[in-house]
């Protein structure tokens, strides 16, 4: 069986190439023309250059393909609204219409439990999407949307995968920069870290996307995946920081403050014209004020999915990957 990936170069994409590997199963890439492929190229996986925006690379790309799994994203709780929706809106429609066109077995899109709005209360996949004016998780919205749309108008099978936190070594948002921030004393909490992670561990969202894709029942459907855990932020920063062996933050706000800080933040850098991200946006707020509480019973029932990493785990591979990559004597010495 011939799988598309894209984002193949990222956190899910790239342990999703593994697995399917693993498997003998064959696979096939979309890299862009920057990313680092060498490893891959050597692993005999089909690369094919170009973006998401290129469709006559993507129509050649999906050719022949039974199943697309489309992992490439910009991941970023801060960002231009056009640039995030350049690849995470316009790149879909474009691979939706080139699998359509390759009359692939499947396509799974891999979302975000962030199109829920951040409510702070278990969710369903039943739950409508919220748009809270995020530009990451307003185009995830947007390109479910499309999704959903090449479902019901040229019958294109398809299903959608909405993680919550994703963890795991070489993670950006929630290990190398909360690492970062608590190097640099800049780490904080938010209602004291009380409230819940939603963590999944990216083993186990590879998991979830496998069956999935091996599951006819999967057709149609949306799956809320995360490892079940009630971990909270505070657990995790503190683990994180004393695998680190740096300080545990001492700052702490209450939501509400958080929220107009990191709003009076986003406001000043939008007022100079700044890109780069700011010390505080409301969507890490969200993230750290809310209970990520997103039952996962639906892919338990219909999929046969059952968490295989917990969190001791989960940390022991972060602590690992810190090491080999020579992270945890730059922390030290600093």
């Amino acid at each position: 069986m011939l799988n598309l990936v894209t984002g193949a170069t990222g956190l899910v994409g790239a342990e999703l190439v593994e697995s399917l590997l693993v498997r003998g199963e064959q696979v096939r890439i979309l890299a862009r023309p920057t990313s680092r492929i060498q490893h891959l190229r050597e692993i005999k996986v089909d690369v094919r250059i170009g973006t998401l925006n290129d469709n006559a690379t993507l129509m050649a790309a999906a050719q022949d393909v039974d199943r697309v799994f489309h992992c490439a994203s910009v991941v970023s709780d801060w960002g231009v609204p056009e640039h995030i929706n350049q690849t995470n809106v316009n790149g879909t429609r474009n691979l939706l219409a080139a699998a359509t066109r390759a009359e692939v077995s499947k396509f799974i899109f891999l979302s975000t439990t962030d199109v829920y709005g951040f409510p702070g209360e278990p969710v369903e996949e039943t739950e409508r999407p919220s748009p809270r004016g995020f530009p990451y998780a307003d185009s995830k919205i947007e390109a479910e949307a499309l999704v959903w749309s090449h479902r019901r108008r040229v019958g294109l099978p398809v299903c959608v995968i909405r993680p919550a936190t994703i963890y795991g070594p070489g993670a950006e948002m929630v290990v190398t920069r909360i690492v970062e921030m608590l190097r640099r004393r800049r780490m904080f909490l938010v209602d004291g870290g009380a409230h819940t992670m939603g963590l999944t561990h990216v083993s186990n969202l590879v998991h979830a996307l496998t069956l999935a894709a091996d599951s006819e029942a999967s057709i149609g459907q949306a799956y809320n995946i995360s490892d079940g855990s009630e971990i909270t932020w505070a657990e995790y920063v503190y683990a994180l920081a004393d695998l680190a062996e740096l300080p545990r933050p001492s700052r702490n706000y209450p939501h509400w403050l958080a929220l107009s800080v990191a709003t009076l933040w986003e406001s000043y850098y939008h007022m100079i014209g700044r890109t780069d991200r700011p010390p505080m946006t409301r969507m890490f707020v969200e993230y750290m004020g809310t209970d990520q509480n997103f039952p996962i019973t639906k892919a338990q029932r219909e999929l046969g999915y059952q968490p295989r990493i917990h969190f001791d785990e989960g940390l022991r591979q972060i602590g690992r990957w810190l090491r080999r990559a020579g992270l945890l004597d730059m922390y030290e010495i600093a």
